[in-house]
């Protein structure tokens, strides 16, 4: 019998993991001299085995929403089953713990009394009540800078792109909770759209760009970050973010939430790149 890995690589979301990947690897190159080696692939296990987890652990309490609105994902699909995805995130949890006590106290202190209750409080109390969800992924999203900035000796390094991503994660959240609004509805989930409505939902996100608009510039403005992050983060962030924003005030219009979902993630890989060559 041989076991099939590739449902357990959907079920992680190697999109999410090549994400959390870049981040530390963004993060090490602030740092002169540049982190050894081993500290940077320790990093990399520990953010990416317990991303992993979070998301067989989120798939597992949404697996009936999803047959509605994700129905090809591994569980909703019996590609996997609860047992195997238990199993699964049982293993990413310790192996990405491990890697965190490796690193060091401060390391394991965020990985295991930080990050890994967040996930479980989120999954079965959270991810359904409105605003509140979006802001505990945001922040488990904006961690992975501030742990790795930790982890490589000064965390300081880490507060700026920190805030960054928080800001844009939550905006992207509470657009998937617009994508997936039938089947919370269906399933009494009380996110933002389902509470509120979704025009309501889409004016508040596009207030929200407004408001995010004047922080881009502030790092430069205030000598933190070179030429390049002006102008890589002008084209490359506002400009997707406020067609998008245009694109939600526009409430008689319908929209593809999905297809905007993928834009705010590229706007976030942009805005990492940003942040990287913002450093010269």
């Amino acid at each position: 019998m041989t076991l099939n890995i590739k449902p357990y690589l959907k079920l992680a979301r190697p999109a999410n993991l090549g994400l959390v990947s870049f981040v530390t690897l963004i993060t090490s190159s602030f740092f002169s001299p540049f982190p050894s080696i081993w500290r940077l692939l320790l990093t990399i296990i520990c953010v990416t085995f317990i991303t992993a987890a979070g998301n067989a652990l989120n798939d597992m309490c949404d697996i009936e929403i999803d047959r509605i609105n994700k129905p090809n994902r591994p569980l909703p699909s019996g590609l996997i089953t609860v047992k195997g995805a238990k199993g699964f995130m049982i293993v990413m949890f310790i192996l990405g713990n491990l890697a965190g006590l490796i690193l060091g106290f401060w390391s394991l202190f965020l990985s295991l009394f930080i990050a890994t209750p967040l996930l479980f409080w989120y999954a079965y109390r959270l991810r359904h009540i409105a605003l509140l969800g979006n802001i505990i992924v945001a922040f488990l999203s904006a961690l992975t800078f501030i742990f790795a900035a930790q982890a490589f000796g000064d965390i300081k390094l880490g507060y700026v792109p920190a805030v960054f991503t928080f800001i844009i994660s939550v905006i992207r959240e509470i657009i998937k909770d617009l994508e997936d609004l039938d089947g919370d509805d269906a399933h009494d989930s009380k996110t933002l759209p389902v509470t509120i409505g979704e025009t309501p939902t889409r004016i508040i996100v596009g207030i929200m760009i407004i408001f995010f608009a004047p922080v881009v510039p502030i790092p430069y403005v205030m000598g933190l970050y070179g030429k390049w992050f002006f102008f890589f983060g002008l084209p490359g962030v506002m400009v997707p973010m406020m067609i998008i924003m245009v694109q939600l005030f526009q409430v008689k219009r319908s929209l593809n939430y999905h297809q905007i979902a993928i834009v705010l993630k590229i706007v976030m890989f942009i805005g990492l790149v940003t942040i990287f060559v913002g450093r010269f």
